[in-house]
């Protein structure tokens, strides 16, 4: 029992470092995050220390402490510590426990020892893997990790499933690792060919998801692209207009000589204004003096009006923002793609309604649009029906990487979603 314990207070030990280094998105700040995890890791030691007693079987402690620690360390990262998507949290939990089983079943198969064996072996290597294991991941592979992290837009569910999956069935070798009385060569040849099957999962998930964040980023270019060619055609429109209206003003001019020989003033102020009327109709209202704002605010107003959709903006934001355009255009695009895809599946007088300012290093958002009343929500999120709700996703990560709020409410018919965005001055 006595050298259990060691192993015990051992595996704790890093599971402390372990954790404050797998918040990615933390809800804390660095010292509160050491707290709870500190605190969290001598919970469970005085209480194993308690539970502790010779009488109890050394095997039945240590599977007793692998799955208490499991699930306690699993609920306070989830719960406390993280601040992601739970999917997203609950994948990292189950990679990392994947790693905590590889690194006990290996040991097991290179001392020939059980997993809560205690010797000097054991926990030198325990202490040796757990130290080049954490090297490589935050030497090489944490910022990786964190950049695709953050950028990825869905998939979460699966990858958690399979990687969820791969610890249980990694827990079930380890038993049958431990109740396996003959090691011999086809025992650890066997074994290790499993593992290493786990090892090549984890791999491919950790494939999937930059592959998956890669697809993310070519969905957002091809999203600049399409603005960008709003935009030439915004401009190939106002250069038309602009010919136009030169060819025509020769004759705008002999229409208000001829009404300017007739004193008729009065007739010249009509036609004046009739002809300023017309002038500003062919031209694109500046909405925002960002153009990619303004140009994607022009883009959507048209289609508005093509689906019978009244559409008002009041956007006020600078030209120069720190606030990428690439993340303004997914962030406006997304919330206005939701309001006419919300207006369209109602019969109610459909309307949008949005509004954009900028209070000193901050970006306020508010789009307002009808809906239908039947708008399922989850922690505050609204879910989607027919479609991959891919949008909110967006607007939610683009709100973290700003260090921002959102906020989503549906009252009346009316679908409403506030955005905040920190330091953008």
């Amino acid at each position: 029992m006595y050298e259990a314990l060691i192993t015990n207070i051992i595996n704790n030990i890093f599971h402390v470092i372990w954790f404050n280094n797998l918040v990615l998105e933390p809800r804390h700040g660095k010292r509160k995050t050491l707290l709870i995890t500190v605190s969290t890791g001598i919970f469970l030691q005085s209480f194993f220390l308690i539970a502790a007693h010779p009488g109890l079987p050394r095997v039945v402690f240590f599977l007793g402490a692998y799955l208490l620690t499991a699930i306690v360390f699993g609920s306070v990262f989830l719960f406390l510590l993280s601040a992601s998507n739970p999917k997203k949290a609950v994948f990292l939990i189950s990679a990392y426990y994947c790693l905590w089983t590889f690194i006990y079943g290996l040991i097991s198969l290179v001392t020939q020892s059980g997993v809560g064996a205690g010797s000097y072996a054991v926990w030198g290597l325990r202490f040796g893997l757990n130290l080049f294991f954490l090297f490589l991941y935050c030497r090489f592979f944490r910022k990786k990790l964190l950049y695709i992290y953050r950028q990825m837009q869905s998939g979460y569910g699966m990858i958690t499933c399979i990687s969820c999956l791969t610890f249980v069935m990694m827990t079930f070798l380890l038993l049958y690792n431990e109740y396996h009385k003959v090691k011999n060569a086809s025992h650890i040849f066997t074994m290790t060919l499993c593992y290493l099957f786990m090892v090549i999962v984890h791999m491919l998930l950790f494939y999937f998801m930059a592959q998956a964040n890669h697809a993310h980023q070519i969905r957002l270019m091809q999203m600049h692209e399409q603005l960008l060619m709003a935009q030439m055609e915004a401009y190939e429109k106002i250069e038309r207009s602009a010919r136009q209206s030169l060819h025509d003003f020769r004759h705008h001019n002999m229409v208000i000589m001829e009404l300017a020989e007739r004193q008729d003033y009065e007739g010249i102020l009509k036609y004046l204004t009739e002809y300023e009327r017309i002038e500003n109709e062919k031209l694109d209202r500046k909405f925002s003096k960002n153009y990619a704002v303004n140009s994607l605010i022009s883009a959507y107003m048209r289609k508005a009006q093509q689906s019978d959709i009244e559409m008002n903006a009041d956007i006020r934001l600078d030209k120069t923002l720190c606030v990428s355009d690439v993340d303004l255009v997914c962030l406006f695009s997304n919330i206005l793609e939701n309001a006419v895809h919300g207006c369209a599946q109602t019969l109610k007088p459909r309307k949008i309604k949005i509004v954009a300012q900028q209070k000193n290093s901050m970006i306020l958002l508010k789009c307002e649009n009808s809906c239908i009343d039947d708008i399922r929500f989850y922690n505050g999120i609204p879910q989607a029906k027919d479609h991959e709700g891919i949008g909110v996703e967006s607007i939610l990560n683009i709100v973290e990487k700003y260090n921002g709020d959102v906020h989503f409410t549906a009252n009346n018919g009316v679908f409403e979603c506030s955005v905040l965005l920190r330091n953008c001055s």
